[in-house]
């Protein structure tokens, strides 16, 4: 048989070996569509946006609750092509794609990577298609499905840059610019993968020429977009960072170690970290590795390790494993192909039978005290068939839904009062037209409630007095969901007390007058204008880093 023949026969049977994986996990993705309760935090986001009043929750303040630009962004793009199309539909049909084009582009890069000899199959890839937690999330609303497309876009952009190369020659680091541009859109997927940009800014940069005036022009190509950005955060927001992540920040080392333990031990990882890991020591020391090569080998791992390590300093997240997922892509990028020869066979068999297992046997407990098996943990709400939690009506017999329909109704018809979802019969009078309803969660129930309501949540995504009260040492919580004292959203939107009287309600309310949080909500809510555009880029960094005790008192004490 000829050598070109040979070559295609190889490469047909490569490409037929990565298409099953990517099939299957692309099919279970559909098949376990859903829309989590955070992902209809965005869905009211694109309706506002929809609305015309910008990336916004509530109408009465400019307050960033969309961890993702870029989600948000091509969610409200699709949808406006789409205009009639419920937004759930745009974010699972979105969701899915986008897993599949994750993992066709972990396959091409490590393909790139390879010298195009011999049949290929996959390892890296069975580990990331095979794994739960993968097909739960590429939909949900969320923006874990751009997470996995953008870090497998830049892997593959920098492998085919490295094949591209002439042996020998070093290109200017901006050269071909796209692909710097394409680093640099990490903090806009999560401000968190700023972290990752960087490391794959290391990349670049270890395969191009030494040249300090080649990474200034790569580096200004990369910021550009995400500076601008930030600029447009300051001054819209008075924030450095979405609000989310000011609300999340009460979270301790201990809860993230528990958070890996949870996922590690759920999937018996250790075993594909083992074989992976022994892989890309087998690619690293092969002499048809070189050292632009081996950039990748060696950077990637360490930048999912350094990832995996940011999220133990947060403590972790209260969704099973969802956080983990870009480490986890990370670490087996490099070989998510590999070829079919010596050792590599035992790696890919022993993978492919913790693969099997994995995906036929292995998932989370639904809740374990702090961390939830969440899609499972929600269809508990509606019926447990697919895409059945996408429209919003579908959850009618929640009792945040209702409560939000009966405020949208009374605020319709001119009403105006204070309540919270645990004293749904109170309603407390308020100083200001228009209804405010107190709800565990953003999600389903701020959709339910339209744009015009104002709804509040004890975790304070959406507030900006909540996402900066500090919590006692001692407090205890589930991750994410560090409940605020009522007393604050009655001291600010309230001009009535309980029937059971607040303690500290006098000294809240006295904190809201002081000069700093006065301040605060003055920047937020003050009609935007270019004034008020520019004085919040010079205090967005002061108001960032603003904290309150959460004990009034303490607070009154400390503030003013």
């Amino acid at each position: 048989m000829s050598r070109p023949a040979r070559g295609n026969r190889q490469l047909i049977l490569t490409s037929a070996l990565t298409a099953m994986p990517i099939g299957a996990a692309t099919v279970m993705v559909w098949l376990r569509r859903w829309i989590s309760d955070d992902g209809f935090i965005n869905i009211r986001v694109i309706h506002q946006l929809m609305a015309g009043r910008g990336p916004i929750y509530n109408v009465h303040e400019r307050v960033e609750v969309g961890t993702s630009t870029l989600w948000l962004m091509a969610v409200w793009l699709f949808q406006a092509v789409t205009p009639t199309t419920e937004t759930g539909e745009v974010m699972v049909v979105l969701g899915t794609a986008l897993t599949a084009l994750a993992l066709i582009l972990l396959a091409v890069g490590s393909w790139a990577l390879s010298d195009g000899r011999g049949v290929m199959v996959p390892l890296g890839l069975l580990v990331v298609a095979a794994l739960p937690v993968v097909w739960d999330f590429g939909t949900s609303g969320l923006e874990t499905s751009l997470s996995m497309a953008w870090i497998a876009a830049c892997f593959a952009a920098l492998a085919f840059r490295l094949r591209a190369l002439t042996p020998g020659v070093r290109v200017p680091a901006w050269r071909p610019w796209p692909v710097a541009c394409l680093i640099g859109l990490g903090p806009l997927v999560r401000p968190d993968f700023a972290l990752l940009s960087l490391a794959f800014g290391i990349a670049l940069l270890w395969q191009s020429a030494r040249s300090l005036s080649g990474w200034l022009a790569a580096a200004g190509v990369a910021l550009t977009i995400p500076v601008a950005y930030e600029v447009f955060r300051m001054g819209f927001f008075a924030s450095l960072v979405p609000n989310t992540a000011l609300a999340k920040a009460n979270g301790s080392v201990a809860q993230g170690w528990t958070y890996v333990q949870d996922f590690l031990g759920t999937y018996w990882l250790g075993f594909p970290l083992a074989f992976g890991a022994l892989a890309i020591l087998l690619r690293i020391w092969r002499s048809g590795a070189g050292p632009n090569a081996r950039s990748l080998f060696i950077v990637l791992p360490v930048a999912g390790l350094a990832h995996a390590g940011f999220v133990v300093s947060v403590g972790g997240d209260f969704m099973h494993g969802r956080f983990l997922l870009p480490a986890t892509l990370l670490c087996f990028a490099p070989i998510a192909l590999v070829s079919f020869a010596g050792m590599e066979r035992l790696l890919v068999v022993g993978t492919a039978v913790w693969a099997l297992i994995c995906g036929l046997v292995l998932r989370p407990v639904l809740w374990n005290g702090m961390i939830a098996d969440e899609r499972t943990y929600y269809s508990t709400f509606v019926a447990d068939v697919p895409g059945a939690s996408i429209p919003l009506e579908n959850w009618s017999a929640d009792v945040g839904f209702q409560l939000a329909r009966r405020a949208a109704a009374d605020h319709a018809a001119g009403a105006s009062y204070y309540v919270q979802i645990e004293h749904p019969g109170e309603h407390l009078p308020r100083p200001e037209p228009g209804v405010v309803v107190v709800l565990n969660s953003l999600g389903v129930a701020g959709a339910a409630a339209g744009l015009d309501v104002i709804v509040n949540d004890p975790p304070s995504l959406g507030d900006p007095i909540g996402a900066r009260l500090v919590l006692p040492p001692d407090a205890t919580f589930r991750v994410g969901h560090a409940y605020k004292p009522e007393v604050w959203a009655v001291a600010r939107y309230a001009s009535g007390d309980r029937s059971v009287p607040l303690a500290g309600l006098a000294e809240a309310r006295r904190t809201l007058a002081c000069a700093p949080v006065a301040e605060l909500l003055e920047a937020v809510s003050a009609p935007l204008t270019v004034e008020v555009f520019l004085r919040n880029l010079l205090r967005a960094p002061r108001l960032t880093f603003l904290r309150i005790p959460s004990d009034p008192v303490l607070a009154l004490q400390s503030i003013c």
